[in-house]
């Protein structure tokens, strides 16, 4: 048998559970996964996923853990599937769990996610995976009870290297390919990009109007669109200020991107975003990935922003009486 490959999964919500079924088909992987409000129910009774893709099929982890702090050594692969609702702070919990040689996978909405697991772990490879279908999520699953996971059709991740100038090429490559085959173990669709950024920088662009202004008025998309002649012109001025910061941070992007953009949330229907639902169950919102860190590289490579900042103020102000309430 091959070598084994310890992983562990970070973020047990419906998305990871969904990633710890792919990961724990493959015979090589030892699955450690973190969970929190369900750590009772998978410690007992593991995972039950019920997919229109894969079948119904309860699985359990090789070992399941309230932090990484259980841990004793690092391991091969850190796959982070938390929301992004505070990077900081899950990049030195997972410090136990992360050696020179472990590889950091990160399945997050957002941009900039990379940059402090880079600043941390200045050894390890790192690679960025990116919703891909441009609705709520790539991968549709719910949980709507501890430890059972519900999973639709959508399925999709693309992926790439966060290139390390400190590790060889090949080494990074090889790292790469490794995880690549456990997803097709898993039998989930993947594609593999030299350069993720664009992708990555395209769903952040989508995600900066259509969370935030879902979000910010409690209307679904088409509602949104159809409120008033200065919706869609309004979405395209944001939209644009996203476009202009990542172009002059050297990130390629299609001339007719906000077009098509805008052509898909119209043929859409109704979207409601899950910044939207995070709001109305007054959960932390992604805030920082998403707009956050457009607003503060526009700022750094002096791109005005300003229908972006406006946001930004509005959904911290939001976010930050939701957390005051909640004492989170």
């Amino acid at each position: 048998m091959a070598s084994q490959i310890d992983v562990l999964l970070y973020g047990l919500g419906a998305i990871g559970s969904f990633y710890a079924f792919i990961l724990r088909r493959s015979n090589r992987v030892r699955l450690t996964v973190v969970a929190r409000s369900n750590y009772a129910a998978v410690k007992e009774n593991g995972i039950l996923l019920k997919s229109a893709n894969h079948g119904e099929h309860r699985f359990y982890p090789e070992r399941v853990v309230r932090s990484p702090s259980e841990l004793t050594h690092p391991v091969d692969y850190v796959v982070c599937t938390n929301k992004a609702v505070d990077p900081a702070s899950a990049v030195h919990s997972l410090a136990p769990a992360i050696g020179n040689d472990t590889t950091i996978v990160i399945i997050q909405n957002g941009v900039g996610n990379e940059e402090p697991f880079r600043e941390a772990y200045p050894s390890c490879t790192i690679i960025s995976c990116v919703p891909t279908n441009f609705t709520q999520t790539w991968v549709g699953a719910s949980q709507p009870t501890p430890g059972t996971v519900i999973h639709t059709t959508s399925e999709d991740t693309e992926l790439g290297l966060y290139p390390n100038p400190n590790v060889p090429a090949a080494v990074e490559a090889e790292r790469l390919n490794t995880f690549t085959g456990l997803l097709a173990a898993g039998q989930t669709r993947h594609t593999v990009h030299d350069n993720i950024q664009p992708t990555r920088w395209s769903k952040v662009i989508w995600n900066c109007a259509w969370n935030t202004l879902t979000t910010l008025t409690a209307l679904d998309t088409q509602a949104f669109l159809q409120s008033s002649p200065d919706a869609i012109p309004f979405a395209r001025r944001l939209m644009s200020e996203a476009v202009a910061v990542a172009r002059s941070a050297g990130v390629p992007l299609p001339d007719d991107l906000i077009d098509s953009q805008l052509a898909r949330i119209q043929s859409l229907g109704a979207v409601r975003t899950s910044m939207q639902i995070d709001r109305e169950n007054n959960r932390p919102m992604e805030i920082e990935v998403i707009v956050g860190t457009p607003v503060r590289k526009g700022r750094e490579l002096g791109v005005p922003t300003p229908v972006l900042e406006t946001l930004y103020v509005l959904l911290r102000a939001v976010d930050g009486e939701m957390r005051r309430v909640q004492k989170i």
